[in-house]
Parts: structure tokens; C-alpha cells; sequence
């Protein structure tokens, strides 16, 4: 009887070790979102959505950035009314490069508090986001960074004194650019340069 019961011990044990382990490989192991380095930062960054709204544009320049041991593409556009907005993607390897690179930057925003700039978290994009922006002399300085899987974007906007540009405007216009320039860097992720 002991033998019995032995037996169907070692079948349940090795049955749930099936299962739950199996699912915990299967988490594991499950696909995440891959993304590839644009060939072109500024095709990246004009072409997305969200980013009619800011009006004509006047100028467009490519910038790289030299950070976290690598040298990653953006795009600083100029519109005609608007102001500045500037965009870096930075796409690595993987994951932990680009939190660390997040988790930086939003360090550095929340310290800027205590200077009058507004940082708060933001959902529903990405695996973090936050956005950080100040309104000080009649002018709009707004910030959104965030990362998902390999990529980190962030997208800085400075309009001069007198915008009719808001806070809330900017930011669902942001994540409208946002979302099409991450839906743009995954569908090219197969045949891209997936960083440094």
C-alpha cells in the first residue's frame, strides 16, 4: 500500500512539476518586444504620428548622443511656430541597458523638482514612462521618456514664450508619436540593427 501511494506521489510531484514549471519556462521563454535601430532617426521621427499637430516644419537635423558606454540616433526638428523638439531613441541589446538608462534620466527629472518642474508617472506606454515639463516665463518645456523591451525614446519639446501649447495637448500628442514610432522600430526589427 505505502508503495501505492509512493508511486502515485512521484506522479503528481512530476504532473505539477509539469505544469508549473513548464509554465514557468514558457514565461521565461515567451517572446518579448524586439526593436531595431532606425536607419534614419529623423525619417523615424517625422513619419510618426502624432507629430502634425506641431505645424509646419521649418528644419530637421540628425544628432547622435554618447551615453551609457554607446552612441545612440535622434533628431532635433525645428517648426515654424511650434519650437524645438528634440528626439533620442536609444536601442540596445537588451533590457537591463535600457532600464538603466531610464532609471537615470528619471532620477535626474525627480531631483529637478525641487527647481518647479512637474515629473509624474505615466501609463499605459511602454514598461515605465514619465513625463516632466515647467511653464516658467510663458514658455513650455516638456519632456516624455519611456522604454519597452530593447528601446528607450525619449521626446523633448521647447516652445517659446507665448505657445498656445499645453501640457495635456503636448502629452497626448507625445504619446500618439510615441506608440507609431514603436509600432514603426518593431516591424523593422527583423532585418534591423538591434544596438550596441
Amino acid at each position: 500500500m505505502k508503495k501505492v501511494f509512493l508511486i502515485l506521489g512521484i506522479i503528481a510531484g512530476a504532473l505539477l512539476l509539469l505544469c508549473c514549471g513548464g509554465g514557468v519556462a514558457l514565461y521565461y521563454f515567451a517572446d518579448t518586444t524586439t526593436y531595431a535601430k532606425p536607419s534614419d532617426a529623423c525619417a523615424t521621427v517625422t513619419g510618426a504620428q502624432g507629430i502634425a499637430p506641431f505645424g509646419a516644419v521649418k528644419d530637421q537635423q540628425p544628432k547622435s548622443t554618447n551615453a551609457f558606454g554607446r552612441t545612440y540616433p535622434g533628431c532635433v526638428v525645428t517648426f515654424e511656430t511650434a519650437g524645438t523638439l528634440t528626439v533620442m531613441i536609444d536601442v540596445t541589446s537588451s533590457e537591463s541597458d535600457v532600464r538603466v538608462h531610464y532609471d537615470s534620466i528619471k532620477k535626474a527629472a525627480d531631483a529637478s523638482v525641487a527647481a518647479g518642474a512637474t515629473v509624474a508617472d505615466v501609463s499605459g506606454i511602454g514598461t515605465k514612462a514619465f513625463a516632466m515639463y515647467t511653464t516658467a516665463d510663458k514658455a513650455l518645456l516638456y519632456e516624455l521618456d519611456l522604454y519597452h523591451g530593447n528601446l528607450y525614446i525619449s521626446l523633448n519639446i521647447t516652445a517659446p514664450a507665448g505657445t498656445t501649447l499645453t501640457p495635456d495637448k503636448v502629452r497626448a500628442d507625445f504619446l500618439t508619436m510615441a506608440r507609431s514610432m514603436m509600432s514603426s522600430l518593431e516591424e523593422t526589427s527583423s532585418g534591423g540593427d538591434l544596438g550596441d
